[in-house]
């Protein structure tokens, strides 16, 4: 979906936009000093930052009031994406943040969207769009933790919970509105009066901004966009990746939006050490449980393990829990309760290994998160860089394995391409002590699977579950 507005989709606002200029790169030691808005088509890098890396909130135009909530989180100092991209927005700008994952991201559109919103509180004011349910609520607590101090209404819109709730909570038109492209899409298909309460919002947030670009998301955002105002709208995009649909949206907004861009070989969190391990396809398992019960003997405090499918995703889960590993799984195939669950008792360090499919990929901060192991190579190179973002969060070492076979070569190669950096090979695994253990996780896994497959089971539930999607 590169060229967007040919689609029907407009992104960016109509507003009238400076006149476009020769495109300019500024450093970030720039950016504060520029009065009257920024440069048009400017692209703000992020290199050259020794000199202001003590930038504080102040300096970046935030009144004093968010700087003390700031302040009393125990956040010092502004990252590179905030100090680049908070005077823009404060400014008015439309703007489009490409960062690494855990640089603060989220905190970069929050404070300025919560200073612009007292200065003119009404609701909605902000509608800001994210792929999945779990970054929805997290989104939404960074709201309100921020805001204290302010009476904040943010209300969260997805699947799962009762439709008429969410809508008559919208209909008492809340400051912030947090939701995901799909259940946002069902309320202003059956009923115009909610369409309605979005036609004055002043600011639109894509977050994850490649996922909601991709063709997947298509027709929800074409529903969206075509029920929210273009007049006087802020538009901010943010992404840890940058696609060629966010580079073609670049170029059409023409001198209205600022790129903001982290260097292209800084993408991938810098202190996560990045291994693989090459190994035959048919004992995957045996590696895995391996490395798990080697990591929480080591210490290790929390595991994510990534799987390209939800079958993968739960036979693994009950492959572990017949082994005696204390686990829970996260894909789309469970009820959202389940889903809230599962990611609390793993975020209190309740079980220490979570199973997740790509929907815990993207945003999820969860500071415990010691390793990430890629169960299954991701088929898109980008999901790569979002993996493993989920460990090595703010300044925080971590690591990332990545269980390679004959199959996945030509993946690992095309990772390597776009994040600029080799994996190393893990060389820590004795063979003989790894497979010392393949019957009693094979036994493990043929239970998994009969279970799964009984009448009941996970995988008659998913067949039920597809068939009255497709009806």
């Amino acid at each position: 979906m590169g060229a967007d507005d040919r689609k029907g989709i407009l992104i960016f606002s109509d507003r009238k936009g400076t006149t476009p200029r020769r495109e300019k790169i500024y450093e970030i030691s720039q950016v504060s000093e520029v009065d009257d808005g920024f440069p048009s088509n400017t692209v703000v890098s992020s290199e050259g930052t020794r000199a202001v890396e003590q930038t504080g909130f102040r300096e970046l135009g935030l009144n004093s009031w968010l700087c003390g909530n700031i302040a009393s989180m125990g956040i010092v100092t502004a990252t590179p994406v905030q100090r680049g991209c908070i005077p823009a927005i404060l400014a008015g700008r439309d703007v489009i943040g490409v960062a690494q994952t855990g640089t603060g991201k989220t905190a970069a559109f929050v404070l300025p969207i919560l200073q612009m919103l007292g200065r003119e509180p009404y609701g909605i004011f902000c509608l800001c769009i994210t792929p999945t349910r779990e970054l929805a609520s997290q989104i939404s607590e960074q709201f309100i933790a921020f805001s204290s101090g302010m009476t904040l209404r943010c209300d969260t819109v997805f699947g799962g919970e009762n439709i008429r709730a969410q809508a008559k909570s919208l209909m008492l038109r809340p400051h912030i509105t947090v939701a995901t492209p799909g259940r946002l899409m069902d309320h202003f298909l059956h009923s115009s009066a909610v369409g309605k309460c979005f036609k004055n919002i002043r600011c639109l947030v894509l977050d994850e901004a490649d996922r909601l670009l991709d063709p997947g998301f298509e027709a929800e955002l074409q529903a969206i966009m075509h029920n929210l105002p273009t007049a006087n709208r802020q538009t901010m995009m943010f992404s840890a990746t940058i696609t060629k649909s966010i580079s073609a949206l670049q170029d059409l907004t023409l001198g209205k939006a600022l790129l903001f861009e982290a260097p292209q070989d800084n993408q991938v969190v810098s202190r996560c050490t990045e291994e693989y391990c090459f190994i035959p396809s048919k004992v995957k398992e045996v590696y895995l449980v391996h490395l798990l019960e080697k990591a929480h003997v080591e210490g290790v405090r929390s595991i994510i393990v990534f799987t390209g499918t939800i079958q993968k995703c739960q036979m693994l889960k009950e492959m572990l829990t017949v082994l005696g590993v204390n686990c829970v799984a996260l894909h789309a195939a469970k009820k959202q309760a389940h889903r809230l669950a599962s990611l609390s008792r793993f975020k209190s360090g309740e079980v220490q290994t979570m199973v997740a499919t790509d929907i815990a990929s993207r945003g999820l901060d969860i500071p415990t998160v010691d390793m990430v192991i890629n169960y299954d190579v991701p088929l898109i190179p980008r999901d790569y860089v979002h993996r493993i973002g989920r460990t090595a969060r703010a300044g925080r070492a971590g690591r990332a394995i990545t269980l390679v076979t004959q199959h996945d070569v030509s993946l690992v190669h095309q990772i390597e391409r776009i994040t600029c950096r080799k994996l190393v090979q893990l060389s820590e695994l004795s063979e003989e002590a790894t497979l010392k253990d393949m019957a009693r996780v094979f036994a493990a896994r043929r239970a998994a699977n009969l279970n799964n497959g009984g009448a009941c089971g996970f995988d008659d539930i998913l067949r039920q579950r597809r068939a009255r999607y497709n009806k």
